[in-house]
């Protein structure tokens, strides 16, 4: 009778296997050899194992190599394998021979009047035990076989779970190559600092500047290395973030690339009301309400109604948010742009009259930075851009994350 009560307690196991996350160290990309998955191809495999990181690779890295997507398929694999072993207990020799046994009892036992301390008769408890086994073994079967279909509620919060963290992936990247943008444009604005620094120094001694412009340019500078320092740190935590994302352990140090380009014609022909459908049709939390039960009442029925209206409704309004975002990042980013060009034709007269002995050096220093901060405007500028790009386009594959909650 043990057998009867096994299959309730694996399936509620594998039900709720994707809240059991232990952490494991998963074989990372380069580590090891491991058979290329159906639907890759041997040079995007080779691409993801060359110990760089690219932004187009982000999400196949994160779906072969992530130590936690891989600790969840694992379990929920191991789960629906020991769901099949009982099965096949069940299904078995001894258990059919065994249920014989029961069935022959029962027959044996109707005619005797035979009771149990609570005065049943046993060859009803004998059926009843038969007929819970038979009914157990085929709810067990049709369970199997519904995990096992593409579309199952498992395998849409295996995609699901892969989804988010390949868009936090992104998140983390994004964010690595502006940090990594500025932190070469503080490199050079310490630079200058530091030269700007030394000028005032030589000027007091010659009578051109004040104490109080060395002491204003050491505070500059001094301002310059802390931030620069920061930055630094910021730059190594983000990397291995994403080394650790994407499967690499704490130790490595994997190539990170760059940023494609956007193409620019392409947001501007964004259809929204195109995109929100989609995005209304793909959204997971959508599909778990369209799921729900409703217990087939006039009230459940309702409910469930209004839960999707609403939820079609909330997508709707997040993606209107998100296009308007996208255009106002798009705008300031234009506007960016144009003052980065200005400033290098200001920085261009700038090194000619310096060169020539027009211009001190001072003013020459400043107009460098004043380069440098419009060139820092326009990196942050097409990171913004970039990010609610990102952040639009995988609303349309169906994942919106919280900003409260991230």
């Amino acid at each position: 009778m043990r057998n009867n009560k096994v299959w309730p307690i694996c399936l509620a196991a594998l039900l709720t296997a994707s809240s059991v996350l232990p952490a494991y160290g998963a074989v990372g990309p380069g580590q090891a050899e491991k058979p290329i998955p159906e639907g890759i191809t041997a040079e995007q495999w080779n691409g993801l194992n060359d110990n760089t990181i690219e932004f187009e690779e982000l999400s196949n890295l994160v779906r072969y190599y992530n130590p936690d997507l891989q600790n969840l398929v694992n379990s929920i694999n191991a789960n629906v394998e020991n769901l099949e072993y009982v099965y096949g207990e069940l299904t078995g020799i001894e258990m059919k021979d065994n249920i014989k046994n029961l069935e022959d009892q029962a027959k044996a036992l109707k005619p005797t009047g035979v009771t149990d301390e609570n005065g049943i008769p046993m060859y009803q408890i004998l059926e009843g035990t038969v007929k819970g086994i038979k009914s157990n073994t085929e709810k067990m079967q049709r369970t199997i076989k519904k995990l096992k279909q593409p579309n199952s509620a498992i395998n849409s919060g295996i995609t699901e779970a892969s989804r988010k963290y390949e868009y936090y992936a992104d998140q983390i990247m994004i964010g690595y190559n502006s940090a990594v943008a500025n932190q070469a444009l503080l490199q050079k604005a310490t630079e200058l600092s530091n030269s700007a620094y030394e000028a005032q120094q030589l000027g007091l001694t010659i009578g051109t500047a004040t104490q109080t412009d060395v002491l204003s340019a050491k505070k500059e500078l001094l301002s310059a290395q802390s931030s620069l320092l920061s930055l630094n740190h910021t730059v190594d935590g983000l990397r291995r973030s994403l080394g650790l994302m994407t499967g690499y352990s704490a130790d490595a140090s994997p190539e990170i690339g760059g940023l494609p380009e956007l193409d620019m014609q392409q947001i501007t022909a964004i259809d929204l009301e195109a995109d929100t459908a989609k995005a209304i049709g793909n959204n997971y939390e959508l599909i778990k309400t369209r799921r729900t039960n409703s217990n087939k009442t006039t009230v459940g029925i309702a409910q469930k109604q209004a839960d999707v209206s609403e939820g079609e409704q909330n997508v709707a309004v997040t993606m209107q948010s998100f296009y308007q975002n996208l255009k106002q990042a798009k705008t300031a980013y234009e506007a960016a742009l144009t003052s980065f060009e200005k400033a290098g034709l200001d920085k261009g007269k700038a090194e000619r009259s310096f060169q020539m002995g027009m211009l001190s050096k001072i003013t020459y220093l400043q107009t460098q930075m004043g380069y440098l901060q419009t060139e820092g405007a326009k990196e942050s500028a097409y990171s913004e851009l970039y990010q609610a790009y990102t952040t639009y386009q995988w609303a349309v594959k169906g994942v919106i994350i919280d900003s409260g909650n991230q």
